[in-house]
């Protein structure tokens, strides 16, 4: 009797012991789990935690400033004169008694005007004589009107030398260049002109109208 109940006895000890070592594996792994998520949340919290603390460097070195500079740029009208020679002189070679036309030994006198003006400004060209022509030494005069000249050139004007008003050579509106061709001419009077050397200095001038 003894004998049956302590083989029945070992059965069930048996048992429980298989029961408990199916259990416990369960129970291990379970612990287990529990710890690698609570680790798990604490690497989360953390991270979300110092999140914008990592990233507020980036943050702030795309901040700027900004400040308005203002520009100006004056463009005045200007007048650029260029000529092909500073020196027109004219020779009387024979003596015709007649009166006649005399052309300049240079030739043709261009003149160039370059200028920048407004949009639809208008500006002439003067060339303005002071005295009449005059030998230094004798002191013999002639008249500065004796001079004349015929243009070419769009804008450009034929006229005449006088020391009383100055003589209009061109009428230029915009901005551009303006070259013109001007054919001088002396008017040789034989019977009235001593010999001599006469002088006589002609400024050109641009002004505005």
């Amino acid at each position: 009797m003894r004998r049956v109940l302590s083989e029945k006895n070992l059965e069930e000890n048996k048992k429980a012991k298989d029961k408990i070592e199916a259990e416990m594996p369960r129970k291990i792994v379970g612990q287990l789990l529990n710890r690698k998520l609570d680790g798990i949340k604490k690497v989360l919290t953390f991270f979300i935690f110092f999140y914008p603390f990592l990233f507020t460097p980036l943050i702030f070195s795309q901040a700027s400033d900004n400040a308005t500079l203002s520009l100006t740029v004056t463009v005045a009208a200007r007048y650029k004169i260029e000529v092909s020679n500073s020196v027109i002189s004219f020779t009387r070679s024979s003596w015709s008694g007649q009166t006649q036309a005399i052309p300049a030994n240079e030739g043709p006198f261009s003149l160039s005007i370059k200028m920048t003006s407004n949009y639809g400004s208008k500006v002439n060209v003067w060339l303005v004589a002071n005295s009449d022509l005059k030998d230094l030494t004798t002191g013999y005069t002639i008249p500065i009107g004796s001079i004349s000249w015929t243009a070419q050139g769009l804008g450009f004007y034929s006229g005449q030398l006088s020391k009383i008003s100055p003589a209009l050579v061109a009428g230029l509106s915009g901005s551009g260049i303006f070259n013109g061709t001007l054919s001088f001419a002396f008017a040789d009077d034989p019977m009235n002109f001593a010999p001599g050397s006469y002088q006589a200095t002609v400024t050109i001038l641009v002004a505005g109208i």
